[in-house]
C-alpha cells in the first residue's frame, strides 16, 4: 500500500543543504558517523525522510524533527532488531549510521524508487546512546504507532516457502469469507482423512492441504512473532500491513486466518513446536489488545502481561515497558514508567517486576497478582508473591478470564492488604479454610484428537494419559473404594476445573461426556494398536480419528478442557475431602486460604517463623463462589514473603 506523502514534504526534503543526493543521485560514501542533535523540549520525536532508491543504491535518509505527530504523515515500522552488522548504514543527512541486517534489507524493499517514504523507525529516530531520550521516547510509544498512517510489518527478507505461505493465508481467507465460511468457524475441530489432508466436517473437500499446513506453521517460526514489542506497535495501529520479502498482506487478513483456525489449528506442537504455538498465542494477544484499544473497556495491564508472558525481549524489564502504553491508566497516572538510566542489571529488573506487583495490589485494590506468583521455590530473590515474567509457569491463570470464569470465592468482599515499609512483606486478611491431604503425580496428557499419525511412542503417551486419568479417579473413591454418582459429578468438574476450554462454566452435559471420554480411554491404546497392525496389512492406512472413534465431538472438548485446565496443575485431596487442582509446586500440607478480595482460592505454605509463601491459585470444588464465607474459621491475617 502506497502513502501519498504532500508536495510541501517533498519540497522540504529537496530544500535541505545536507539531502541533494535526492536530485543528484550520486554515490555518497561518508566517513564520520552520524551524531544526534538533541530533542528539545518541545520536540516529540524524529522521522526519518527516506531517499528512493535501486535496491543496489547506498541507503540515504534526511531526519526530520517534529513538534507533534497528529500533523504528520508517516508510517511506522514494526520489525525484529537481530545484531548490528558492521556491513549495513544508512547515510542520515550525510553521516553514517549503523543499521542490523533485517532493518537493512527492510529499508531496501520499503523504499520507492521515484519518491519519498516517511517513516517512523526506533533504531534510527531515537538516539539508542541516551538512555534518558530513550527513556521518553518509549513512553510515547503508543502514540508514535496510534498517529502513524499505517504500521509497516517486516518479517525479513523472503522466501518461496514464504511467498507460498502468503497465498495461502490469502487464498484461506477468500475461502473463509465465502460458502465455506460457516462452516470454518463452527466446527470444534480439524478431522484428518484417510488421504491425509484435513476436511472439515464431513464434507469431501480440503479446507487446508498439507502442503498449506507446513507453509503457515514456517512462516509462524519468524522471529517478529515472538517479539514482545510487537503487541504494541500493531494493537496501537490504525491500519497494517506484512511484508515478507517483495510480498506483502493486509494483517487483518493474516491474523482473521490463523485466529479462525484457533486452537484447532494445533497440533502446532506437533508440526511446529512451541516457536510456532506461542507465534499464534501473540498473534491473538495484538487482536485482543487491539479491540480492546477500540473499545470502551482497555485491558488491564495485568491481562496484557499474562498474554504476552511468552514473547521475547533483550532487555527483560521490556516485558513491562513494551506494553505499558496499552494500559492507558497506568501512563496517565505515570504508575510506573520506563526508565533505562539505570541499566538492565539484574537488580533493575527484579525492581521493575517487583514494582508492577505493589502497584496493581495497592492501585487497583486486586489480589490477582497472587495467580502468577514465583512461589517459594523461585530461582530468583523475589518475595514469593511476586511475578518473574521471565518465567511464569502457568500463562493460563484463571484471573486471566475474570470476565468469564465467574468465580468469586471471596464473595463479595474487599480486599485487605498492606505493604512493609519496604514493600518485603505483603500482609493480607482471610481465611484458612482447608489444606493438601494427597497429592496425586504430575499429570501426563495427550490429546487422542491430534493424534493423525499412530505409533508405538503415540500409544504409549495415550496409555500414559489413561494412567493419570485412573489415578485421579481412585484419589476420589471414599475408604471403601465407592465413587458415587455425585463423586464422579466433582471428579468431572475438578478436572476440567468446572470450565470449557475458553474459561466459560462447564454446560450441563459435561459429565455425561466425560463418562463416554473415561470407557474410551480404558481401551484406546488397543485399539490404536489394532489400527497400526491393519495399517502395516492394508494399502489404505490409518483411518482418521473422525471416522473409527464414536462421539468424536463429546471427547474434542473434554480434552480441550482437560488439557487447558488440570494438565498444568495437580490433582489433589484436601483434608476435608474436597477435590482440588492445585499448583505443580504444591506440597502435602499446604494450607488452601480464602483471601479477601480474592476471586479464587490460594494455596500457601507455613514457614517456621511464622510467614507464609505463596504457591498459587487453585480449584477447589465446592468453594469457588463464595461457600466457604459461612464456615465458623476466624479470618486472620497472613504475612506473605
Amino acid at each position: 500500500m502506497r502513502i501519498n506523502y504532500d508536495k510541501e514534504l517533498q519540497d522540504d526534503v529537496i530544500r535541505s543543504n545536507n539531502y541533494t543526493s535526492y536530485l543528484a543521485r550520486k554515490p555518497c560514501h561518508p566517513k564520520d558517523a552520524f551524531n544526534y542533535p538533541r530533542l528539545s523540549h518541545d520536540e516529540k520525536t524524529r522521522l526519518i525522510i527516506l531517499e528512493p532508491g535501486e535496491p543496489e543504491d547506498d541507503l540515504q535518509c534526511h531526519i526530520k524533527h517534529v513538534h507533534s505527530l497528529q500533523d504528520q504523515e508517516y508510517e511506522a515500522l514494526s520489525y525484529a532488531w537481530s545484531e548490528e552488522s558492521k556491513e549495513h548504514s544508512i547515510v542520515c543527512s550525510g553521516r553514517k549510521l549503523r543499521l542490523t541486517a533485517n532493518l537493512d534489507a527492510a529499508l531496501r524493499q520499503l523504499r520507492f524508487v521515484d519518491g519519498v517514504r516517511v517513516l517512523w523507525v526506533d533504531a534510527i529516530c531515537i538516539n539508542q546512546n541516551d538512555e534518558a531520550e530513550k527513556s521518553r521516547q518509549v513512553r510515547i510509544m503508543q502514540e508514535i504507532y496510534a498517529n502513524a498512517k499505517q504500521v509497516v510489518v517486516w518479517l525479513g527478507s523472503g522466501t518461496e516457502q514464504d511467498d507460498r505461505a502468503l497465498g495461502c493465508l490469502k487464498n484461506i481467507s477468500t475461502r473463509m469469507g465465502g460458502e465455506y465460511a460457516s462452516r470454518f468457524l463452527a466446527r470444534l475441530g480439524w478431522y484428518r482423512a484417510r488421504s491425509g489432508r484435513i476436511f472439515s466436517g464431513g464434507a469431501h473437500k480440503p479446507m487446508i492441504t498439507d502442503m498449506e499446513y507446513e507453509h503457515l506453521i514456517t512462516l509462524l517460526r519468524r522471529e517478529w512473532f515472538c517479539r514482545t514489542w510487537i503487541v504494541q506497535e500493531v494493537a496501537s495501529s490504525k491500519s497494517a500491513i506484512v511484508y515478507c520479502g517483495s510480498q506483502s498482506i493486509l494483517w487483518e487478513t493474516l491474523a482473521t486466518v490463523y485466529m479462525g483456525l484457533g486452537d484447532h489449528f494445533i497440533p502446532v506442537s506437533q508440526l511446529g513446536g512451541e516457536d510456532a504455538h506461542h507465534s499464534l498465542e501473540n498473534i491473538t494477544a495484538i487482536e485482543t489488545a487491539r479491540r480492546s484499544q477500540r473499545g470502551p473497556l482497555p485491558m488491564s495491564l495485568f491481562h496484557i502481561l499474562v498474554t504476552t508472558s511468552r514473547s521475547k525481549c533483550k532487555d527483560q524489564r521490556d516485558k513491562i515497558f513494551a506494553v505499558i502504553g496499552l494500559a492507558k491508566d497506568w501512563m496517565e497516572r505515570a504508575i510506573i514508567l520506563p526508565d533505562y538510566n539505570k541499566g538492565g542489571e539484574e537488580r533493575e529488573v527484579l525492581k521493575t517486576f517487583k514494582a508492577f506487583a505493589v502497584a496493581d495490589i495497592i492501585h487497583y485494590k486486586h489480589l490477582r497478582a497472587l495467580s502468577c506468583a514465583s512461589g517459594p521455590r523461585a530461582t530468583s530473590p523475589l518475595p514469593s508473591w511476586v511475578h518473574d515474567w521471565r518465567t511464569l509457569q502457568n500463562s493460563h491463570p484463571f484471573t486471566r478470564y475474570s470476565d468469564r470464569t465467574k468465580f468469586c470465592a471471596s464473595g463479595c468482599t474487599k480486599p485487605e492488604a498492606w505493604f512493609s515499609t519496604d514493600n518485603t512483606i505483603l500482609h493480607v486478611v482471610g481465611k484458612q479454610v482447608d489444606s493438601i491431604d494427597v497429592l496425586g503425580r504430575e499429570p501426563t496428557f495427550t490429546k487422542t484428537i491430534a493424534v493423525f499419525e499412530i505409533n508405538m511412542p503415540k500409544i504409549s503417551e495415550i496409555k500414559q494419559s489413561y494412567r493419570w486419568l485412573q489415578e485421579c479417579q481412585d484419589l476420589s473413591r471414599d475408604a471403601h473404594g465407592t465413587l458415587t454418582t455425585e463423586r464422579y459429578s466433582e471428579l468431572c468438574r475438578t478436572l476440567t476445573c468446572g470450565l470449557t476450554d475458553e474459561a466459560f462454566p462447564m454446560p450441563a452435559q459435561y459429565p455425561e461426556y466425560f463418562a463416554k471420554y473415561f470407557d474410551f480411554m480404558s481401551s484406546a491404546s488397543e485399539r490404536f494398536q489394532e489400527y497400526l497392525l491393519e495399517a502395516q496389512t492394508t494399502v489404505h492406512g490409518i483411518r482418521g480419528l473422525d471416522e473409527s472413534i464414536p462421539h468424536f465431538r463429546e471427547f474434542a472438548v473434554v480434552e480441550a478442557s482437560l488439557d487447558r485446565w488440570s494438565s498444568t496443575r495437580r490433582f489433589s485431596v484436601t483434608r476435608k475431602g474436597r477435590l482440588a487442582c492445585v499448583p505443580k509446586d504444591s506440597e502435602e500440607g499446604d494450607v488452601i486460604c480464602i483471601l479477601f478480595g480474592g476471586e479464587v482460592p490460594y494455596v500457601l505454605r507455613p514457614t517456621s517463623d511464622g510467614f507464609h509463601a505463596v504457591v498459587g491459585e487453585c480449584y477447589v470444588d465446592g468453594i469457588m463462589h463464595g461457600e466457604s464465607l459461612s464456615y465458623a474459621t476466624a479470618s486472620r491475617e497472613f504475612r506473605l514473603r
